[in-house]
């Protein structure tokens, strides 16, 4: 089933704005979109040597079918018979009606209730993304694990930690000697994660699965945000072991590391809100663009990792059956 013609007024039309020597923090956010799109293409056509295309517009396209099926998992546990799920300017599927099943979900998956303000934050992010773009492949089934986009593994990392207990979202700000140093790694976030993972066994007395996103502001300074799996009660040995692994500041230090339970997914999109200024290029017309740091701009412990693959590959599964019942 190709929907990619279901809607042939919802176009993007993308233009070159790259240029030798660019930076990120002289692109617009229009201008970051376009470059996205264009790697994307890229990556596609090139004949020489293919790459796996992780687009984030892809997993955009096909969001509101895992959204739908999220809805179903609420339904089935309220004994409700069915739901629809409108997403009115989507391109593909602006209205879905869903049937239930009664068919229990085979994951640990926890259904998260989001506010209003919440839902219209989640979609206020995805909304960039969710346009057919002319020029790139057209997908007919949604991304496996492997092709998921950064964001969209942020996301699922969220749910791995919620899946498995208390959840703690935090901020970390460096010192400005760590910062430098960080920098400098050949993986920025590799580095950090090794602190952090050392400060906290030492802190609490075990491993302590997390995942964090790197972000560098307008002033120019890197810090992260991320999830720990901690309960309330660890959380202020936590925050100095944070603080110590960034570099514990000498004043202020209450301002450098900050811990709030049970955050939603929207703590994961608020994590990579700036992620095209920071994530790394693999196109060759885009590697002269400078990235204020090296290798990924993301981490994530091996079991969150494992466990969100997971989750996805269930949920992906459902999708597809999703879609059989749809008409083409």
């Amino acid at each position: 089933m190709d929907y990619s013609g279901s809607a042939p007024g919802c176009q993007a039309h993308i233009q070159n704005t790259s240029g030798d020597n660019d930076d990120f923090d002289t692109l617009s956010d229009d201008d970051l979109n376009a470059l996205n799109a264009l790697e994307a293409e890229e990556r596609v056509d090139n004949k020489v040597k293919r790459t796996r295309v992780k687009s984030v517009y892809r997993d955009a396209l096909f969001r509101p079918l895992f959204q739908a099926v999220a809805e179903l998992d609420k339904l089935r546990s309220t004994g409700g018979t069915s739901v629809t799920y409108a997403t009115p300017s989507h391109p593909l599927f602006p209205v879905l009606h869903i049937i239930n099943d009664h068919m229990p979900s085979s994951t640990p998956y926890k259904h998260e209730n989001l506010t209003d303000a919440e839902e219209r934050r989640q979609a206020r992010f995805w909304r960039d993304y969710d346009v057919i773009v002319n020029g790139l492949r057209k997908h007919v089934v949604p991304a496996p694990w492997r092709d998921l986009s950064d964001p969209a593994r942020l996301e699922w990392f969220h749910h791995a930690l919620r899946s498995q207990g208390e959840v703690q979202a935090f901020t970390l700000r460096l010192s400005d000697d760590v910062e430098a140093s960080a920098r400098g790694q050949g993986s920025t976030a590799g580095w950090l994660s090794k602190r952090i993972a050392r400060q906290l066994e030492g802190s609490l007395g075990r491993k302590v699965d997390r995942w964090f996103a790197l972000e560098v502001s307008d002033h120019n300074k890197l810090h992260l945000h991320g999830e720990l799996q901690i309960t309330s009660d660890e959380a202020k040995a936590a925050r100095k072991a944070l603080r110590l692994s960034g570099g514990e500041w000498v004043s202020v230090r209450q301002h450098q590391a900050h811990t709030k339970q049970d955050p939603s997914v929207i703590w994961a999109f608020y994590s990579a809100k700036r992620w095209n200024h920071i994530r790394p290029w693999t196109s060759w017309r885009l590697a002269q663009i400078s990235r204020p740091i090296n290798g990924d701009w993301y981490s994530a412990t091996k079991p969150v990792r494992s466990l969100a693959a997971e989750l996805y590959l269930e949920r992906h599964k459902e999708v597809i059956k999703l879609m059989k019942t749809l008409s083409p």
